[in-house]
Parts: structure tokens; C-alpha cells; sequence
């Protein structure tokens, strides 16, 4: 991404209200060369604010460059990642890839419906986004399950607590 992708646009959300969101708005350079590559729509929510906030944007280009100024290749962001981690205590293992995959699940987890995951994370199909999905439901029917054995069991509980029947002739 790069900061002359950051624009302030004025968009009509779903309740009819106006509002100015600033965001990140690019063709994603994924599959470029087979689907020419997905627009992207991404609005700047707070923390990612406060985490580009302090980046110098006055020399334009990439939104994270190297300490030389210029665009990450991608092995080399990779990485950085690693250095990124170990300097955060971070175990090793964890990815950009990784991120993005948190990211997806991290939607599912909301309750956003899986169109919208697919537009967000710039599939092309909705093959990927079914697994965030499926995970995300996964966890939910599991706790689900564990409320109900939790509620039968107070249940029974409370019927074993009951005095025994006398049988009157």
C-alpha cells in the first residue's frame, strides 16, 4: 500500500447518515496478472490510526519501507516480520500470512457475514472464506453445546435436591 492510496471519502452508510471515513483505497497486486488484481476499500480503524500516526507520509510511496527508504521486497518484509517478532517476544512460527489469516477468523469471530469476509480479505471465490467461517462456527456450536450439558445438569442437580416422593396409601 502506499500513502497516495490513503484517501477521505464521503460514504452513505447502511442507516442513511453521511460520513467522511479515511481509508485505503488500491487495486491489490495479488493475481494482478490473472484478474488484473481486486480493488480494496480499507477504512482506517483506530488502532491502525494510532500505529500509522507517527510514519512519515511526506516522501509518499510505500507505507512501510526499509531503513533505506524504500518498498519491502517480499522475502525481505518476511523477514522483518521474524525480526519484528523475536524483538516482541513473540515466538517464531508466526507469519504475515499468519495475520492475515487471524484477520479472516477475527471477522468470522465478529459475526460479519462471509461476503463481506471475501471482499475484505480479496478473494476471489468463496472456497477460503468457508473455512474462517467454518472455524468461527465451530467454536460457537462447541460452546453452545457446553451451555446446554451445563443447564441439563443443573437441572438434574436440582431434581436430586428435591425431597424423595412418599408413596401415601
Amino acid at each position: 500500500m502506499e500513502w497516495d492510496d490513503l484517501v477521505f471519502e464521503e460514504i452513505e452508510l447502511f442507516d442513511g447518515s453521511l460520513e467522511v471515513i479515511e481509508a485505503f483505497d488500491f487495486r491489490q497486486k495479488k493475481n494482478r496478472n490473472r484478474h488484473g488484481g481486486r480493488e480494496m476499500f480499507i477504512p482506517i480503524v483506530d488502532k491502525l490510526a494510532q500505529a500509522l500516526a507517527p510514519l512519515d507520509r511526506s516522501k509518499g510511496g510505500t507505507v512501510l519501507k526499509t531503513a533505506y527508504g524504500r518498498p519491502f521486497a517480499e522475502k525481505s518484509l518476511t523477514g522483518m516480520m521474524a525480526h519484528w517478532n523475536k524483538q516482541a517476544g513473540i515466538p517464531e512460527g508466526y507469519t504475515l500470512h499468519g495475520l492475515r489469516r487471524t484477520f479472516g477468523t477475527y471477522l468470522a469471530e465478529c459475526n460479519i457475514q462471509a461476503r463481506a469476509i471475501m471482499e475484505a480479505m480479496g478473494h476471489s471465490s468463496m472456497t477460503v472464506t468457508d473455512e474462517y467461517v467454518r472455524e468461527a462456527n465451530k467454536k460457537r456450536i462447541a460452546v453452545d453445546i457446553a451451555r446446554a450439558i451445563n443447564e441439563r445438569e443443573a437441572k438434574r442437580d436440582a431434581m436430586k435436591q428435591r425431597a424423595a416422593l412418599r408413596v401415601v396409601k
